[in-house]
């Protein structure tokens, strides 16, 4: 959906198409990311050829197009506990990216404010914290590390290499006769230290009421997102959940960059119309 001036091999986009073949009234399309939890089952809508009113409240803020590649405009600036990150910076809606991606370096700063590790950390966490004792009991049977992850559900599936890494450290420190709370206390380091192999990174659940606003300024009209809009509940192993940042860093080649992607995460607070006739991007109030 984005211009033609980008498209693989020069085919024509689908959009252009509608529009050449006249099967849209006008020529604005408009996404409805699901967030209010209001229609079990229902993602959200795509509407081609105008908006749903149904799905939003109040005005639409417009931001004209500053570039017909990706859907590019202008943001005044971006904010988290009053603390701006840039300021007339170059940003596209994107509904093709979950998250809110921006250069590293700010997003970085972003993370340390809501106090989000690596989602490696959170996993690994999660794991001592729900399983610790159990596994401790295991390996000091003699069970393997993979066949203590087995039986508590973690292997196979997305948990296990985790799991397993950490095990095989526990069981070196069951072999210098370290203590149960001496393991324990050595994983939950461990845990901190490890980097993720994403980008994404999780908080503590129990942090996310208190944590600050994230402000999106666009043509002098605010749009925040409330704690509970920017951080994702992700339910794991054992009915446990884990509390994903919604913020991901990337540095974009230079011919592109820098730019944030207001993605998902943005899109779903947010009623989100691409007019192609005005050349514009306009917001407004999910519902």
């Amino acid at each position: 959906m984005a211009f033609e001036s980008i498209s693989v091999d020069s085919a024509t986009p689908v959009w252009y198409n509608l529009l050449a073949q006249k099967l849209v009234s006008q020529p604005i399309f408009a996404f409805y990311l699901n967030r209010q939890n209001s229609t079990p089952g229902f993602g959200g809508e795509l509407v081609l050829g105008g908006v749903d009113p149904s799905h939003y409240t109040g005005q639409f803020t417009f931001a004209p197009l500053t570039n017909q590649t990706y859907w590019e405009f202008s943001v005044d600036s971006m904010s988290i506990g009053g603390k701006s990150f840039c300021t007339n910076c170059r940003a596209i809606a994107d509904s093709g990216t979950s998250l809110i991606v921006g250069p590293t370096a700010a997003i970085n700063q972003i993370q340390k404010m809501i106090g989000a590790n690596s989602i490696f950390t959170g996993e690994c966490q999660l794991i001592i914290d729900i399983e610790g004792k159990q596994i401790i009991k295991y390996l000091e049977s003699g069970v393997t590390p993979t066949q203590a992850c087995q039986s508590i559900n973690l292997c196979p599936g997305g948990f296990c290499t985790v799991c397993t890494s950490v095990l095989f450290y526990v069981q070196e420190l069951l072999a210098n006769n370290a203590t149960e709370s001496e393991v324990l206390a050595a994983v939950e380091t461990l845990c901190k230290f490890i980097p993720g192999n994403t980008g994404e990174k999780t908080v503590d659940c129990a942090t996310v009421p208190s944590l600050p606003t994230f402000t999106v300024t666009i043509a002098g009209t605010q749009f925040v997102l409330k704690p509970s809009d920017y951080i994702n509940e992700v339910t794991v192993s054992a009915g446990e959940t884990l509390c994903v940042s919604g913020f991901m860093g990337m540095d974009l080649p230079p011919q592109i960059g820098p730019l944030w992607i207001l993605g998902d995460v943005f899109m779903g607070a947010y009623y989100t119309q691409f007019d192609y006739g005005n050349k514009r991007v306009g917001f407004a109030t999910a519902a």
